[in-house]
């Protein structure tokens, strides 16, 4: 009997030998390992609906204007490229004018982010950590009757990568 417990046990003990450890992703200066590579989701900024509480509550603490505002100051100073979501080609400094001067646009229009990042935890310290590489700048777009209709990009920015 033991060598027939044996003789099953050594296919599992080679198996289990055999597998590698799971590889942990780090980056440098940011602690703990890395969950997500590049993951993307949007984020409403200007709540729609002014019947909606919880969203108003959700935003009360944001600055969407400076926020916004930062974003254009950063393409306007050189700290940051603006990009054609739809063409992935780099703005001039007047195609972000250029858009800012159309009838459709209008910085207190902007009501949605989108973020592109990277998520990391240190289980050791119980820290989760997010880096932001890019961040999309959409703006409401409205029906003839002034009802919100959609989201419609305006650019994204890379941030620094350093």
């Amino acid at each position: 009997m033991k060598k027939i417990l044996i003789f099953a046990l050594i296919p599992i003990l080679l198996y289990n030998c055999t597998q590698q450890t799971e590889r942990v992703k780090t980056t440098p200066g940011i602690p703990g390992i890395m969950l997500a590579d590049t993951i993307s989701y949007p984020v409403v900024i200007k709540n729609p609906d002014t019947t909606d509480t919880w969203t108003t509550e959700c935003l009360m603490p944001l600055d969407r204007k400076k926020l916004v505002d930062a974003v254009f100051d950063a393409v306007y100073k050189n700290k940051a490229q603006a990009y054609n979501y739809f063409t992935n080609k780099p703005m001039s400094k007047k195609d972000v004018k250029d858009l800012e001067a159309t009838e459709e646009f209008s910085r207190n229009r902007v009501g949605k982010l989108q973020f592109w990042e990277s998520w990391y935890f240190d289980k050791k310290h119980q820290i989760f950590t997010k880096k932001v590489h890019q961040i999309l700048v959409a703006y409401e777009v409205f029906t003839e009757e002034g009802v919100l209709r959609n989201y419609k990009a305006a650019f994204y920015i890379k941030l620094n990568q350093q």
